[in-house]
């Protein structure tokens, strides 16, 4: 077995297309390094960064790609489990059920389907001290 190292001859391979070649020769000019530098000089803008737009703004508050991901997974796999009824209500489409959830103006409606607990009766929701008495009241028969 014979090593290379740096100070081994060089073998040179030659290499050769075969057949008609599949790259684009017309943008030849356009992409040429020289031709790029040229029109920075010119204009200082190179122009195939400049096709993008800055957007600039506080985005700690934005979740990880992956945990977004997980939510909108998680929101699509729960309205999955809706009944069909439901589901076709919102023609299976988890953003417009969220639309309709989220909104407080549906709340009744909400209670109708089921989805959300309805808020205590006035009644339901007595002062300790009443209850205390009602307490004792039914204590004594």
């Amino acid at each position: 077995m014979k090593f290379r190292s740096a100070y081994s001859d060089v073998k040179r391979t030659p290499f050769e297309t075969v057949g008609e070649s599949v790259t684009q020769q017309h943008f030849e000019k356009e992409v040429d390094i020289k031709n790029i530098i040229k029109k920075h000089d010119r204009t200082g803008i190179i122009s195939h960064v400049a096709r993008g737009i800055a957007q600039y703004g506080d985005f700690s508050e934005v979740n990880e790609y992956r945990e977004a991901l997980d939510i909108v997974n998680n929101a699509n796999a729960s309205f999955g489990e809706l009944p069909a009824e439901i589901r076709k209500m919102f023609e299976n489409d988890a953003g417009a059920f969220f639309e309709f959830a989220t909104n407080p103006e549906n709340d009744e409606k909400m209670v109708e389907l089921g989805l959300k607990v309805a808020p205590p009766s006035p009644e339901s929701v007595a002062p300790p001290a009443e209850k205390a008495e009602k307490a004792e009241a039914n204590n004594d028969e």
